[in-house]
């Protein structure tokens, strides 16, 4: 991005020289073709880049091919309008001395690419370098114009150009510009100097007159001649020098009234700055707040009209939301004209200026009718529009609206200023509007709130941070028969069983502490008439606009009767399975095992205790003993009878099936252990985990024909949070991890939905483990 180096004066200055001296000259065309507009040079605070000025000296050297223009313009400075500030400034140091002195805070003014060091030489002469700043590119007729400028400085003292020698340049190979500038003094102070002179020497004579003539009358009628040549020469410089006062303050024109108007300018832009900020706390409904800023404008600015666009709810159009200035007929044209956003190929100002966030200033309209749409120009001439400012209201980076005002009585022309200061109101207007419509939106959300809260099947409540409930919507005494008044103010833990509120302390707390969403926690409430309900609580932190904890806001859901329902299910679901496999197998499954217990029973009596095949028939005597033991349990499920759960070790069981495993499983089949120490101790039924231990590594064994490797590992795990692995809740705490896994082919993807099937393989007729997989269907109930 180019660098703002040099102010708009520069330019205003050339611009009064060639309207002045070169009027045959197109000042429009400079401009056009330099890229600077009108709007930027009304500023005085406005500065231009290196390229800009660039642009207006080859646009100028195109027209008049004139080099010394530059020079000429840079002493115009000293009679120039726009340059009048600059002079007053000059003229308060009172002598061209001081004044080139201070030339590095006066050029600051004008350039921000130069260094001035200046050194005295003489009364009347002095020594100026320049050096250019790092990064600034000069050209040679820059410095063309610094000496015109540097010899200005002089004449608005003298009336006359100084001689101005310049010994070194830039622009000829030197790393700096040395100037030398004398300038003739003002007579007065020549005459200042004779008197100082005379009066010296008068002092002198007098003394010597006093030692030389004794007689008082003598020596005073010496002197009294050269007392009144002083005194007269005294007069005469007096007079000369408030003669060159009274012309240097006719030089100084109306700075001083220009002054004062900026300075209401600008005490008018504060109160209007500080109305607005006021509006924007104090005035929440947007209607009100638009007319409220359209007065103030009004007030405050020297506009003719105004008007604010804002977009309507689907944000495809801009609507007219308030305006001043115009007349009850235009008022209902703009009432009834909207402009569409969603169409790519519109080219308002209106909508140019919302779409790509920038303001647009135009001084004459006949510049930009050629490059509107025919709509907008329809809509200039009703409104019979000059010039206008439009901007954009941006909130948050996206456009809300848009601020436009014109000058149609006055036709007094804009300026950057004037953009730069609707550009400063409009985002203050933008955080109105957006405060205001957030603020219907939490009554409009307050409304749904009370509307779904009082109409909810489920209880909704709200606590404080210490716990107490401060909301509790109605169905809560319909569901546990308390009024509302009755629960609020108290903890959720007084109306739970004694055991219970333990659950919902550590429910609260998990919130508070990591600031958490939970869901679904069961927990058991009272009711009013002492049964017991059932609920799937939730809660969330309930932050204020600061992110500052306020309490916990959450859902209680009443599933008592669907738990029964749940559980009603899921007894008849079970013992169907479980009918189907006794019904179909148990009966010839026992009668299967007890004629094999008798060929094994009777093998063994043939053996003698050192026989090597004994310990083979004791492990199939085992082995039965299972078998039996698993047809019990399909019995005890059939029964609607529950297991015996008891601490169990897990490692501990494994071991104890380890060295059966090894001495059944082919020798090509290895059998690898895994355990973690010590591990967690779990509530189980022993057989049960047995039952999961074979049918496992038997369903392993047939997957890998050609032999491999199972691997059993358990290892502690624990859970800080409540976790869900396919669907199924598992509550924060310590764990045992028992895996079982092989090298096996494994389970196609098809077959991967059928695992728990009751009677589901994928192995030929007559081989596996039908029995171990129904089984382990029932156990994952």
């Amino acid at each position: 991005m180019d660098a703002n180096l040099y102010n708009s004066r520069v330019i205003i200055t050339f611009l009064e020289y060639l309207r002045e001296r070169r009027p045959d000259i197109d000042i429009e065309g400079i401009l056009k073709d330099s890229g600077i507009s009108s709007y930027e040079l009304e500023d005085e605070g406005h500065w231009l880049t290196q390229r800009q000025v660039d642009g207006f000296h080859d646009a100028l050297m195109e027209r008049t091919q004139d080099a010394t223009i530059f020079r000429e313009a840079g002493r115009f400075m000293s009679a120039s309008k726009s340059a009048k500030a600059i002079r007053q400034f000059i003229l308060a140091f009172l002598s061209p001395i001081q004044a080139y002195f201070m030339l590095g805070k006066i050029a600051s003014y004008l350039n921000r690419g130069t260094t001035f060091h200046i050194r005295k030489i003489r009364r009347n002469t002095v020594e100026i370098i320049t050096t250019i700043n790092e990064g600034v590119h000069e050209r040679p007729y820059q410095c063309e114009n610094r000496m015109g400028s540097l010899e200005a400085v002089a004449e608005i003292f003298t009336g006359k150009l100084p001689i101005l020698e310049h010994t070194e340049c830039l622009h000829r190979g030197s790393g700096q510009c040395r100037y030398v500038v004398t300038w003739q003094e003002p007579r007065y102070m020549k005459w200042w100097r004779w008197r100082n002179y005379l009066m010296i020497l008068s002092i002198l004579a007098i003394a010597g007159c006093s030692f030389l003539f004794p007689s008082l009358k003598l020596a005073a009628f010496i002197a009294l001649p050269a007392v009144t040549v002083i005194v007269g020469i005294a007069f005469y410089s007096q007079y000369l020098e408030k003669k060159d006062i009274y012309e240097r303050t006719e030089r100084q024109g109306d700075a001083a009234n220009r002054l004062l108007d900026q300075i209401t300018i600008s005490y008018n832009n504060a109160l209007l700055v500080q109305e607005i900020g006021q509006a924007v706390s104090n005035i929440m409904d947007v209607d009100s707040l638009l007319k409220f800023v359209m007065e103030t404008l009004q007030k405050r600015l020297k506009f003719d009209r105004g008007m604010i666009m804002l977009t309507s709810p689907d944000r495809t159009r801009l609507i007219y939301a308030s305006g001043y200035g115009y007349s009850s007929e235009i008022e209902a044209v703009l009432q009834k004209t909207q402009f569409h956003l969603d169409k790519p190929d519109s080219r308002g100002p209106f909508v140019v200026a919302f779409r790509e966030q920038h303001p647009i200033f135009v001084n004459d309209i006949k510049d930009i009718k050629n490059d509107i749409s025919v709509r907008s120009r329809d809509f200039v001439e009703a409104l019979a529009v000059n010039s206008f400012i439009c901007v954009p209201i941006i909130y948050e980076g996206k456009s809300e609206g848009v601020l436009a005002v014109d000058n149609y009585r006055s036709h007094r022309p804009h300026n950057q200023s004037e953009v730069n200061l609707l550009m400063g109101i409009a985002p203050q207007i933008g955080i109105s509007i957006n405060n205001a419509k957030s603020l219907r939106k939490i009554k409009e959300s307050e409304e749904r709130f009370r509307n779904l809260s009082e109409n909810s099947p489920d209880i909704i409540y709200t606590t404080d941070n210490g716990g107490f409930i401060t909301y509790i919507n109605p169905v809560a005494e319909e569901i546990l028969g308390y009024a509302t008044q009755e629960m609020m103010g108290r903890f959720f833990s007084e109306f739970a069983m004694a055991d219970g509120g333990k659950t919902f302390n550590q429910f609260f707390d998990r919130v508070w502490q990591g600031k958490e969403t939970i869901k679904n926690m069961e927990a058991k409430l009272l009711a009013k008439n002492g049964k017991e309900r059932l609920f799937y609580m939730s809660g969330a932190p309930n932050l204020n606009a600061m992110g500052e904890m306020m309490g916990v806001v959450g859902i209680l859901k009443d599933i008592t009767e669907q738990r029964k329902l749940e559980q009603q299910l899921h007894h008849a679901s079970r013992m169907n399975a479980i009918g189907r496999l006794t019904g179909g197998i148990a009966h010839d499954f026992n009668n299967i095992l007890q004629a094999i217990n008798a060929y094994n029973e009777r093998l063994t009596m043939r053996k003698s205790d050192g026989d090597p095949e004994l310990k083979y028939l004791i492990n199939i005597k085992e082995l039965i003993k299972r078998a039996t033991d698993l047809v019990g349990q399909l019995l005890i499920f059939s029964r609607k009878a529950d297991s015996k759960l008891e601490p169990i070790d897990i490692n501990a069981e494994i071991r104890k099936f380890y060295e059966l495993l090894i001495n059944t499983l082919p020798k090509k089949i290895d059998v690898e252990l895994d355990l973690d120490e010590p591990l967690h101790t779990i509530n189980g039924d022993s057989a049960q985990l047995g039952q999961v231990i074979m049918n496992l590594t038997v369903n392993a064994k047939d997957a890998m024909p050609d032999g491999g490797r199972i691997r059993i590992k358990t290892k502690n795990i624990e859970f800080p949070t409540a976790t869900y692995r396919s669907s199924v809740k598992i509550d924060p705490g310590r764990y045992a991890l028992f895996s079982i896994s092989d090298t096996g082919c494994g389970i196609s993807k098809e077959n991967l939905d059928h695992i728990f099937e009751p009677f589901f393989t994928t192995k030929e007729a007559g081989k596996g483990t039908p029995a171990f997989d129904s089984y382990r269907h029932i156990l994952t109930f």
